[in-house]
């Protein structure tokens, strides 16, 4: 099946008007449309031939799932059902709210504001407890998975990782992460947590706050792996400069090695920047 044609029964499927391309790769496909008079964004996932063509679907049908249940400005709104369309190319495809802005992964140099980096904190705790609340630890807070929009809101995205803590015969065990974003939980044997969650989001205050990262990737994963289970993690007040006190606590608990001494959810670390942001 050609990109045209693909292109033409997602729309058709999801009701997508004036739909184009807007990213491509590997098997995923994001398209630009207006849906009821909403600018939307359509992900298109192929379904490969083979054995993992069911996790394929039951993995984009558990991200629609989530997006659909919670109810937050700062995670990603779904506009759809997942749909499974069919023809030369099967694939499943779905609509969500198109954000604007740009994704972490493009923001995190020159270092921020203390001002910018409290957003952060409060924004993304605020998604993260939206999540929390029902269960669901997200597991992959990279940089690309949050968008800062135009106004300056933090929007938590692409929660197809996620694990439901009372669903893991849906969602699995397989610990995913991006390197140098990933919590000791990560580590192979580990249980994920809200408090990973929690973990993640210090590693991205502490990133854009100095220019580094709490703990480095390194050459190889196994290295960096054993890095994050074994290295101490320096107080962010001794890597940055001029950083106050206030902050520093909140990105220092964040960053706890063990997930009891971190804020537990992001309920509790709300609740914790309500009382210290100026």
């Amino acid at each position: 099946m050609s990109i045209d044609a693909l292109v033409a029964e997602v729309a058709d499927s999801l009701g997508l008007e004036n739909a184009q391309p807007l990213t491509q790769g590997g098997q995923k496909l994001v398209l630009t449309g207006v849906l009821a008079g909403t600018r939307a964004v359509a992900k298109v996932i192929l379904i490969p031939e083979g054995d993992s063509s069911d996790e394929v679907i039951t993995r984009a049908e558990r991200e629609v799932e989530l997006l659909g249940a919670v109810d937050s400005p700062h995670v990603v709104k779904v506009l759809t059902d997942a749909v499974e369309i069919g023809g030369a190319r099967p694939a499943i495809c779905w609509a969500e709210e198109q954000l604007s802005g740009e994704d972490l992964g493009q923001l995190l140099d020159p270092c921020w504001s203390e001002e910018d980096v409290w957003s952060l904190l409060t924004d993304v705790a605020g998604g993260l407890y939206a999540c929390h609340e029902l269960a669901v630890v997200h597991r992959d807070l990279s940089p690309g998975n949050v968008r800062r929009t135009d106004d300056g809101t933090f929007v938590l995205m692409d929660p197809g990782l996620a694990r439901h803590l009372e669903k893991t015969a849906l969602t699995g065990v397989f610990q995913p992460g991006t390197p140098g974003f990933m919590s000791p939980e990560h580590v192979l044997g580990g249980s994920p947590l809200p408090a990973s969650d929690v973990f993640v989001l210090g590693v991205l205050a502490f990133r854009v706050l100095t220019g580094r990262l709490p703990i480095a990737v390194g050459a190889g994963g196994d290295e960096y792996l054993t890095r994050l289970r074994d290295d101490v993690i320096p107080d962010v007040s001794t890597v940055g400069t001029g950083i106050s006190v206030g902050l520093a606590e909140i990105i220092n608990t964040c960053l706890e090695k063990q997930p009891a001494r971190r804020y537990l959810d992001g309920e509790e670390l709300v609740a914790e920047i309500g009382r210290v942001r100026p």
